[in-house]
């Protein structure tokens, strides 16, 4: 169904809700408001799977890969947050160094998010890393639709920088969408 007519539909239905209940009570009045709110709870589920289905449809790496950095930082939020992470969106000017914190439980993540280079090196890496004491992080990460220079791998293990390549994105993907079946990688491939 369009997105218009759902919220119509939602909006339709709060209206006769509230209608009903400024009416008199009786049985048939009751019985109309429960119908109501059934209604109402249809069109949320409907739009929760609606918002489900296009996470799920943008979820190829192929696609992914085609997003520009503010489409990867946001898609990166909405995949964390489905893996039960609450998020902050940083929106600065300057580059500090993190596009998102994760928070779950006792765990705060500062996540860099890199789309459109195949080869990522040290200097995203020294500035998720340095950024990770400005936000009273525990853990810094960095998530790309490629890979990782060996000096970068060394520079993450010595660190203890937590890196997500394409791969590992998609393992991520997978955990969250429970397809058995999702586009491979190709190989040569808040406010704060």
């Amino acid at each position: 169904m369009k997105k218009w007519i759902k919220t119509s539909l939602l909006a339709g239905s709060l209206l006769l809700y509230f209608w009903f209940i400024l009416r008199s009570d009786n049985i048939i009045n009751a019985l109309t408001k429960i119908l109501i709110v059934a209604l109402l709870l249809l069109g949320m589920e409907s739009m929760r799977r609606d918002k489900e289905k296009t996470f799920i449809l943008h979820s190829d790496m192929k696609h992914i890969k085609k997003m520009d950095q503010i489409e990867f930082v946001e898609y990166i939020a909405s995949l964390y947050k489905r893996l039960g992470y609450f998020i902050d969106l940083i929106k600065s000017k300057e580059e500090l160094g993190c596009d998102l914190i994760a928070r779950k439980q006792q765990e705060v993540v500062c996540i860099k998010c890199i789309s459109g280079i195949e080869e990522v090196g040290l200097l995203p890496l020294q500035q998720v890393y340095g950024s990770k004491n400005l936000y009273k992080a525990n853990k810094s990460m960095l998530i790309t639709t490629g890979y990782y220079s060996e000096k970068a791998k060394q520079f993450a293990k010595a660190n203890h920088v937590e890196l997500v390549d394409q791969e590992k994105l998609m393992k991520h993907i997978m955990k969250v969408t429970h397809q058995k079946h999702v586009v491979q990688p190709s190989s040569n491939t808040q406010e704060v």
